[in-house]
């Protein structure tokens, strides 16, 4: 059996976290970094982000590399070749590469290759199901500019529309126009078009603005309560609508930052699927994204058993205490 590391990273648009296992199963090493969507920072940037990550790991593990299988906030699915290839380097190579969604290894880490679906609320929103046969559908993940139902950047944008709303006499009154102006440090409103439009304003800085229309949205914020309970409807609607492509795939699994932190946002979305699709079942995630990548390369190696996916958990929960 080869004796290499399976490097394991989930590659999200505002931080990363790598894991590196044995063969066995056992966690050798872990490392964090920033996020890779080269569609917001670049190309360069996110190749330098993933080689350091490699590279601390194989360090701290005092082994080589045999795989690793990214999960990239950029992908809707498999990366083609050409893809692949703006990320290959003498550190790793095209044999050792894997490039999924990180959709794909959330979904792996909550099915472990078994029918069923993820949603994802992070920075961004994108929805994955596994059919009985093993193919991928996709709904949502259209990006920033296109919006994705529910994530980080959609709510505080929203959340900004209606704090404009209000200052314009065309909304109700809500705190989010006080929350903005401290988020992005202004003094008024309006002064935040120029922090927004600036040239290096990002995609993550606006999402963070995200957390303030949670919280508004928890202490009873009309304004702010609107948009995340109309985001979670549809999201919920479109999770139904994927649903329908495999029957068998009953199993909804919620993950993101978005769900993560707002009981609210969480209550909302599965109010809504449980009325309009009363047999789905919202489950819990066993296994981070970042094991589940490990567990796609074990599936691909031919080494995935219950006793290497149990050995995975518990070794990971120890190397986290």
């Amino acid at each position: 059996m080869q004796q290499g590391l399976l490097i394991g990273i989930d590659g999200g648009g505002t931080h990363s976290t790598a894991v590196a296992a044995w063969p066995d199963g056992r966690i050798a090493a872990v490392a964090h970094g920033g996020g890779l969507n080269y569609h917001n920072i670049g190309v360069d940037t996110v190749r330098r982000r993933l080689q350091d990550m490699v590279q601390e790991l194989c360090e701290k593990a005092g082994a080589p590399l045999h795989r690793v299988c990214v999960g990239m906030s950029a992908l809707d699915g498999p990366a083609d070749e050409q893809t692949h290839a703006l990320f290959t380097s003498d550190l790793i190579t095209r044999e050792q590469l894997d490039l999924q969604s990180d959709a794909y290894i959330a979904l792996m880490g909550f099915t472990r290759g078994e029918p069923g679906m993820i949603v994802i609320c992070g920075t961004g929103s994108m929805l994955l199901l596994r059919d009985e046969a093993g193919a991928q559908h996709v709904s949502g993940g259209w990006g920033y500019l296109l919006g994705d139902t529910g994530s980080g950047y959609t709510l505080a944008r929203e959340g900004l529309i209606a704090a404009i709303d209000a200052t314009e006499g065309l909304g109700c009154p809500t705190v989010l126009e006080s929350l903005a102006c401290r988020y992005f440090g202004t003094s008024t409103l309006r002064q935040t078009i120029d922090c927004i439009y600036a040239p290096d304003f990002t995609p993550d800085r606006m999402a963070g603005f995200a957390r303030h229309v949670i919280q508004a949205a928890d202490d009873g914020d009309t304004a702010a309560s609107d948009v995340l309970q109309s985001n979670m409807n549809r999201l919920a609607r479109q999770t139904v609508c994927l649903l329908e492509k495999a029957p068998a795939a009953r199993r909804v699994g919620l993950y993101g930052g978005i769900f993560a932190h707002s009981e609210k946002a969480q209550a909302c979305f599965t109010h809504t699927l449980r009325a309009l699709a009363p047999r789905a079942k919202i489950c819990a995630l066993e296994y981070t994204p970042e094991l589940g990548a490990i567990i796609h390369l074990m599936q691909k190696e031919g080494l995935l058993s219950q006793e290497r996916l149990s050995l995975l958990k518990q070794s990971y929960e120890e190397h986290l205490r």
